[in-house]
């Protein structure tokens, strides 16, 4: 009788051994979890006050190595935009617009740049300025230029190039009276892709309008625009051809205008991305 008992109680002592083993163990088990997870989260929270670091200093190097040297062509666009737009207003019955001076679209795989915003009834308004003095050449081909009085520059220009490249360049002369030729790339292709990174951005839900703004004002410098129907994000020369351009567009409008409400998320929005 007395070993069944002891057996018994050895058995009862085992269970309660290992059921206390098991329970350290599981609560070891528990705290390493919790361990991990805490390293896990100051890890991934180093991580997040990184990229708002990383976020601001990126703002603020953008701001010092472009903003703050701004040129005056852009702080000349920014008045020209308000002063057309205000005129608009008056003539193409413009309920509201908002103008959006320099945004930086950081947050994106592809961060793009937009000097110049402009939202209103009709639709979203993106703006290249190029302050460039001499003879704008925009959106040139090999093809375009045959047939004109500047054909002789395929020679130059286009020697090596198929007859569909295009390109944007400037002619003027120098101090010394030479012939001086800058190509500082093609604004078409940049803000194309600006316009479409946008759409994609807003989920394709707004109209979007691409212009591309030159506005060195000379009137001995001329405007050559090579674009088609094909490749036709417009480019214009002058305030008073942007204003002609702008009410021609917003006349023949086809879409739905946007409401108050909506201009007013898009601010809130895209006041964000502001610099």
């Amino acid at each position: 009788m007395i070993v069944i008992i002891l057996l018994l109680f050895s058995m009862i002592l085992f269970c309660l051994v290992s059921y206390i083993y098991k329970k350290n163990n599981d609560s070891m088990k528990l705290k390493k979890q919790n361990v991990d997870l805490s390293n896990r989260y100051d890890k991934l929270n180093q991580k997040y006050n990184d990229v708002c670091r990383e976020n601001e200093n990126l703002k603020e190097s953008y701001h010092s190595g472009h903003l703050y040297d701004k040129n005056k062509g852009e702080v000349k666009a920014s008045k020209e935009l308000q002063e057309v737009f205000e005129k608009l207003k008056e003539e193409v019955n413009i309920s509201n617009f908002v103008k959006l001076d320099n945004l930086f679209l950081y947050d994106l795989k592809e961060p793009r740049q937009i000097d110049h915003m402009v939202i209103c009834d009709f639709g979203i308004y993106i703006f290249e300025t190029k302050y460039w003095e001499g003879d704008i050449y925009y959106n040139i081909s090999k093809e375009s230029l045959k047939g004109t009085k500047y054909e002789l520059l395929n020679r130059y220009i286009f020697y090596k190039q198929d007859e569909n490249e295009y390109q944007t360049f400037v002619l003027k002369l120098n101090e010394n009276g030479q012939i001086e030729y800058r190509n500082n790339g093609n604004p078409y292709k940049q803000i194309f892709k600006t316009m479409k990174i946008l759409s994609d951005l807003l989920d394709n839900q707004y109209f979007i309008n691409s212009i591309i703004y030159f506005n060195y004002h000379n009137d001995k410098y001329h405007f050559i625009d090579g674009s088609t129907k094909n490749n036709g994000i417009v480019g214009v020369n002058q305030q008073e051809n942007l204003y002609n351009l702008l009410k021609n567009r917003m006349e023949s409008f086809t879409f739905k205008k946007l409401e108050e409400s909506q201009i007013k998320n898009l601010e809130q929005k895209f006041k964000n991305y502001k610099i």
